[in-house]
């Protein structure tokens, strides 16, 4: 794929790696518009020479108002990078969660994502070549004990990729996924975990994404997914470790 000119909007785009996804595919000439709830983060992003929507993915109404305004204002949309996610450590049988962190990681990490990409379909439909890239995790091949709900919603996400990608495969939308390793983000702060900084990441999936790798990862991952594919036991294990 052509890395410049493009325009592109990511979601969670103000922290972490959506970021540093941002900043890289700004430097390379492209117009990039990054989707969140905090508006200083928003305000300092609209500075540094990006385009901003403020949007909560848990409120269908403002998704609704945030594609009206893309439709409008940015009808070149030729890439969407589903990148926003919130994880909550719990022990779902035994700790009392508040219902409402169950439906924010739902609604963030999968509903709100789904209504957002098919209400973008048909503006993506207009580019000559356009791609959908959905954020998921290796949590979405194989559950861990404390985040099970946040496991739940990347598997969700990852079937819905692929089956996208099967529904789409005759149009110009091409439908990509992007599995991170365990990144050094405020999400994952506490975590003992050896940690990839964002920065680093993104060096090393840049290269791919302009291959078009239908998995955009690194080494460890991908590993880990066979791992979780031929020796569930195993990845049991390893995720317990951690």
């Amino acid at each position: 794929m052509k890395l410049t000119n493009n325009t592109i909007l990511i979601t969670g785009g103000t922290s972490g790696i959506g970021w540093q996804l941002g900043q890289a595919l700004l430097k390379l000439g492209n117009e990039v518009i990054l989707l969140g709830r905090n508006s200083a983060k928003l305000a300092k992003a609209k500075a540094e020479g990006f385009h901003t929507i403020q949007c909560d993915l848990n409120n269908q109404t403002e998704i609704e108002q945030a594609v009206l305004r893309i439709e409008q204002d940015f009808p070149r949309l030729n890439f969407l990078f589903n990148n926003a996610g919130v994880q909550y450590n719990y022990q779902f049988t035994q700790d009392i969660v508040s219902s409402h962190k169950i439906q924010q990681e739902v609604c963030t990490n999968l509903t709100g994502q789904l209504i957002l990409t098919q209400l973008l379909i048909p503006l993506l439909h207009q580019a000559d070549r356009s791609f959908i890239i959905n954020t998921t995790s290796g949590l979405g091949a194989f559950p861990k004990a404390d985040g099970l709900v946040y496991s739940a919603t990347k598997a969700a996400l990852r079937n819905f990729t692929q089956g996208l990608r099967y529904s789409l495969k005759n149009t110009p939308i091409k439908v990509l996924e992007f599995i991170p390793p365990v990144t050094e983000t405020a999400m994952t702060q506490g975590r003992p975990e050896a940690k990839m900084s964002s920065d680093a990441l993104v060096t090393h999936i840049i290269p791919q994404l302009k291959k078009e790798r239908k998995i955009l990862t690194v080494r460890k991952m991908r590993l880990f997914l066979w791992v979780a594919f031929l020796f569930p036991g195993l990845a049991h294990k390893i995720l317990n470790k951690s």
